[in-house]
């Protein structure tokens, strides 16, 4: 997986473009989550407390499959996640993960 960092103002966004052949969305926000933080993906909180996975795979799927674009923002493992355009992933920690790293 391909991430890059780079800096909004004072705040870091991880970029993820995501691979036609990869796995489902649910999967890839996991593990992108996992490889922001270095975590193993098994000890994240599951995925399903903050956004329905099979809902998440369902609609970017069918946005992909009718060309449709979408956008879903959502709130995981202390990052704002956005899905952007069926491919495309925003990871934007949120104002408690940036207060903890300044401690």
């Amino acid at each position: 997986m391909n991430i890059q960092k780079n800096r909004e103002g004072d705040v870091p966004v991880y970029h993820v473009d995501v691979d036609e052949s990869a796995r489902s969305m649910s999967c890839v926000v996991v593990e992108g989550i996992a490889d922001v933080t270095d975590q193993d993906p098994e000890r994240l909180d599951p995925l399903w407390e903050s956004v329905d996975p099979e809902a998440l795979d369902l609609f970017v799927a069918h946005a992909s499959e009718s060309a449709t674009e979408c956008q879903v923002t959502f709130q995981y493992h202390g990052y704002t996640v956005e899905v952007v355009n069926n491919r495309h992933l925003r990871f934007i920690p949120t104002e408690e993960t940036l207060a903890a790293a300044e401690v």
